[in-house]
C-alpha cells in the first residue's frame, strides 16, 4: 500500500468531480431548495431540536446520493484498468478519505444555510463541528461499503435493506450530540456518545478494509 497512490487517486476523484459539475449542482440546488423551504414552512421560527432533525435529514439524502453511485463509474467503464495498476485497499481508502471530506463540505454548506434562514444559537460549537465530522466519516464508511455491494451486485435494493440497521444507531448517536452541542454544558454521557460513535465509525472502517477486496476482485 502506497500513501502516494491514496494522494493521487484522491486528486483525480476530485478532478473528475469538478469536471462533471452536473452532479454538485443537483446537490447544492437540493441543499438550498430544502433549506428555503423549511424555512417558509416554519416562518423563520424553529425550535433546535426539530432544527438539529432537519439538518440531519438533509445531511442523509445528500450523502446517499452523493456516495450511492460511487463505484458506480469504476465497474463500468475501468474495472479492468483499476484492477490492475490499483490494490483494492489503496482504493478503498481514498474513496473513504475522499467521500469523507466531500460529505463534511456539504454539512458545512447546510449549515450555513441552516444558519441564514433560522439563526439558531450554538453555544458549543467544538462538539458541533466534532459531531459533524464523526458524522461524516460514519457515513463516508457506510455507503461507500453499500455502494460497493450494489454496483458488484446491481441490486439496488440492497442499499436500503442493509444500510438502515446499521445507519439508524449512528443517526440516534449524531442528533444526541448535536442537542447536546446547543448548551455549554457536558454530561458525563457526552464523551460516552462520542466514543460509541467513534466505535461505530471504527467498525464500518474495518468492514469496508475487509470486505472490500473480496467484493471488487470477485
Amino acid at each position: 500500500m502506497s500513501i502516494g497512490n491514496i494522494i493521487h487517486l484522491i486528486r483525480k476523484e476530485a478532478i473528475l468531480e469538478l469536471r462533471n459539475k452536473a452532479i454538485l449542482a443537483s446537490m447544492l440546488i437540493y441543499v438550498i431548495g430544502a433549506s428555503f423551504i423549511v424555512y417558509f414552512a416554519f416562518q423563520g421560527q424553529i425550535e433546535f431540536q426539530v432544527w438539529a432533525a432537519i439538518f440531519w435529514v438533509i445531511i442523509l439524502f445528500s450523502a446517499t446520493n452523493i456516495i450511492g453511485k460511487t463505484f458506480d463509474k469504476e465497474v463500468r467503464f475501468q474495472y479492468n484498468y483499476l484492477r490492475t495498476v490499483v490494490h483494492p485497499i489503496e482504493l478503498i481508502i481514498s474513496k473513504l478519505l475522499y467521500n469523507a471530506i466531500l460529505i463534511f463540505v456539504f454539512e458545512l454548506v447546510v449549515f450555513l444555510e441552516m444558519l441564514l434562514f433560522f439563526g439558531v444559537d450554538i453555544d458549543n460549537m467544538p462538539l458541533f463541528f466534532l459531531t459533524l465530522f464523526l458524522g461524516g466519516i460514519g457515513f463516508s464508511n457506510l455507503f461507500t461499503l453499500f455502494s460497493t455491494i450494489t454496483s458488484r451486485t446491481g441490486n439496488v435494493v440492497l442499499l436500503s435493506v442493509l444500510g438502515f440497521p446499521i445507519i439508524l444507531p449512528l443517526l440516534l448517536l449524531i442528533l444526541r450530540l448535536t442537542g447536546i452541542s446547543e448548551v455549554d454544558v457536558l454530561s458525563t454521557d457526552t464523551n460516552v456518545n462520542i466514543g460509541a460513535v467513534v466505535v461505530l465509525d471504527l467498525i464500518t472502517a474495518a468492514l469496508s478494509l475487509v470486505l472490500f477486496p473480496y467484493l471488487w476482485n470477485e
